[in-house]
């Protein structure tokens, strides 16, 4: 009889160790936030709903726009 409550205290407390060690190792997980939708502010500025920063909408001609500028600029080598 001994023995079998021996056994089950062993079950118990492993049950047990393996309960705190999942709650905490759960608990140390960071949540990543998806940042593709959200808007870009510079440097101290701050995004309200009436003043929202810039949003993150860059196509290709605003991308060929830039490198027309860059090479009229001659910053860029022809």
């Amino acid at each position: 009889m001994k023995k079998i409550l021996l056994q089950y205290l062993y079950i118990f407390t492993i049950t047990l160790l393996m309960l705190f060690i999942f709650t905490w190792v759960n608990a140390c997980e960071v949540e990543e936030v998806e940042t593709k939708d959200l808007p870009i502010c510079e440097e101290y500025e701050v995004s309200t709903e009436e003043n929202p920063c810039k949003k993150n909408d860059v196509g290709i001609s605003t991308i060929v726009d830039a490198l027309e500028k860059l090479g009229e600029s001659g910053t860029l080598p022809k």
